[in-house]
């Protein structure tokens, strides 16, 4: 194979990567929505018998931003963003198997909360766990 094949090839496959690399940093863009948005925190603890729910309301876009405002709840910033440490004084517990679960209208969500959109009429919940 000539040199000139062999870098057009590499050229190819480079771009590709490129092309590849760019479209994925697209896709995970969160779709936020600008305004002000009326959503619901859900917080539940068997361990505590802890059930609440509260309406909220911000115009904030992401729900990291809101729980960094949220009276009683407690966390840190860590390299991979927010990380839920405790509500209301019930704080995960490792050395128990203890840690904050997060869904999102029902479903687990799959990202942590510097990356979920707050959205009118959704309802964030976050479930202490018990196990791994």
């Amino acid at each position: 194979m000539s040199k000139k094949k062999k870098v057009v090839i590499v050229s190819v496959v480079a771009a590709i990567f490129i092309i590849a690399g760019v479209i994925a940093v697209l896709m995970n863009i969160p779709d936020t929505q600008a305004g002000l948005k009326r959503f619901s925190i859900e917080i539940i603890s068997e361990r505590d018998a802890y059930h609440e729910t509260t309406n909220e309301r911000s115009e904030l876009l992401l729900l990291g931003e809101f729980l960094r405002t949220m009276d009683g709840c407690t966390y840190d910033d860590s390299d991979f963003g927010l990380f839920v440490t405790g509500f209301h004084g019930m704080e995960q517990d490792f050395a128990e198997g203890y840690w904050w679960a997060l869904s999102v209208d029902g479903e687990d969500a799959m990202v942590g909360a510097d990356d979920i959109p707050l959205t009118d009429g959704s309802v964030y919940t976050f479930t202490l766990m018990q196990g791994w």
